[in-house]
């Protein structure tokens, strides 16, 4: 590719406000049972369509407002969410929408605060301060923003007890002066730039793991989880009944569940932190033996034995 294809495909990139769609994180295309059309609902402008068992965004339609990746359970949709981490951190804890006044740092929609991002600001700062516009009138989110925020607050508070007030109207703070203007034009720019930047995967850890293998969305709430006093991580378990067959590893969506042959015998694990709770296993399960539950702060981190044993149908 030539130089001024590159200059236009960073300049496409840049301007399309579609979030970044993983296939091999959708519940749709994993054919988990019940399907997934959480991402459809949640779309105030009508620009997902399911179809071919697939996602797709409509680029004219999509205001870039985010909502649907907060609700997206395999976190198959997605944003690069340094830039707003970063924002959220230079802000203190404070951050208000593209259409809210007043000091600070911005993003273009609330709508685009996951749980991982309102968790890891908590755990910085302990208390989350929003400021947004008059939702009811916005074209890019809509008034289904307000009740969003509530619900990816409360899922914040699995990981860390983070408290969250949304205030409507100017951010509090002094105002903006043309200094302050240019800053933040320009730290917007930088974080623009570092946006098209490929992301690189992170250096294995002591354990020889990649940590990269997790989506940022689940590295976040792993972080926040890291200094809180207790969690509520989501987390599975496998009663007597079980089969051994490998359909609740080929539905979850972020590989938390795996199956591996130790002689004659197989065995279910679960990395506890790559874990949703989207409950895409328990639905499949074909013998109905896979309940929900919650982790404690200890077990995150860990990769569990679920079960384990000779399966029936071994000597077929």
């Amino acid at each position: 590719m030539g130089l001024w294809d590159n200059l236009l495909n960073a300049f496409l990139k840049a301007t399309d406000p579609r979030p970044r769609y993983t296939e091999a994180r959708c519940l749709l295309y994993k054919n988990s049972v019940g399907g997934c059309d959480r991402c459809y609902q949640a779309c105030p402008k009508g620009a997902v369509r399911l179809e071919g068992w697939r996602v797709e965004l409509d680029e004219v339609l999509c205001t870039g407002c985010g909502l649907c990746t907060g609700v997206c359970p395999g976190i198959a949709l997605e944003y690069p969410l340094g830039a707003i981490q970063e924002a959220l951190i230079r802000g203190k804890g404070k951050l208000r929408c593209s259409k809210a006044e007043g000091k600070g740092e911005e993003v273009l929609c609330l709508g685009r605060l996951t749980p991982g991002l309102l968790a890891e600001a908590g755990s910085r700062f302990g208390k989350v301060v929003l400021a947004r516009g008059d939702c009811g009138a916005c074209r890019i989110g809509g008034p289904e923003v307000p009740q969003h925020l509530e619900r990816m607050a409360e899922e914040a508070r699995r990981y860390f007890p983070v408290e969250v007030e949304v205030v409507e109207g100017e951010l509090p703070g002094e105002r903006v002066g043309r200094r302050e203007l240019f800053q933040a034009l320009l730290g917007s720019a930088k974080r623009t730039a570092a946006d098209l930047i490929p992301e690189l995967p992170l250096p294995a850890s002591e354990e020889g793991k990649e940590e990269g293998i997790l989506p940022a969305e689940l590295r976040l709430r792993r972080l926040a989880a890291s200094r809180a006093p207790e969690v509520r991580w989501p987390r599975i378990r496998v009663e007597e009944g079980c089969t051994l067959c490998p359909v609740c590893t080929n539905v979850c969506p972020t590989g938390a569940v795996r199956r591996v042959r130790e002689g004659e015998e197989y065995v279910l694990r679960l990395q506890v932190e790559a874990c949703t709770g989207c409950g895409a296993c328990v639905e499949s399960c074909p013998p109905q033996v896979i309940r929900l539950e919650e982790a404690p702060k200890e077990e995150v981190g860990k990769e569990l034995e679920l079960f384990r044993g000779r399966p029936p149908w071994y000597d077929l």
